[in-house]
């Protein structure tokens, strides 16, 4: 996978899924994600309190950027600090992945999951799934 487009919501809150706490933050956000790729579509919702992440892979061409920008939008507009989409052409060099991040003014890493997928790490932690979604 070299192309990527990911479109990263950051929003206002600091929270926990499993243990059902949603706070403003006040170090890292949580965040709502879309990450575009050859290898398929995925949306992805960290949880910065405990570091949990929940993934979810959308039926190849079921939605697009711009449907993607406007969810975002529409179903977090009140705790959105931030939308940023991220195009990168090759997800695979480290100086363009840096130079992208730093234009967008985004300090953590972007990470490649084995799965084809990528999402922003804001603050460069372990992030894995600790909880399912109901």
């Amino acid at each position: 996978m070299t192309e990527l487009t990911l479109i990263v919501g950051l929003l206002k809150t600091e929270s926990s899924y499993k243990s059902e706490i949603e706070r403003p933050s006040t170090v890292v956000e949580d965040t709502i994600q879309f990450s575009f790729s050859a290898t398929g579509t995925w949306r992805i919702r960290t949880y910065a309190i405990d570091h949990d992440i929940h993934i979810h892979s959308i039926d190849g061409g079921a939605i697009d950027e711009i449907f993607a920008e406007t969810h975002i939008d529409k179903h977090y507009d009140e705790i959105l600090k931030a939308r940023h989409t991220l195009k990168l052409k090759n997800v695979n060099d480290s100086e363009e992945v840096s130079r992208v991040l730093r234009s967008a003014g985004l300090p953590g890493m972007l990470e490649m999951a084995p799965a084809g997928f990528a999402f922003y790490n804001p603050v460069r932690r372990d992030y894995r799934t600790q909880s399912e979604p109901e």
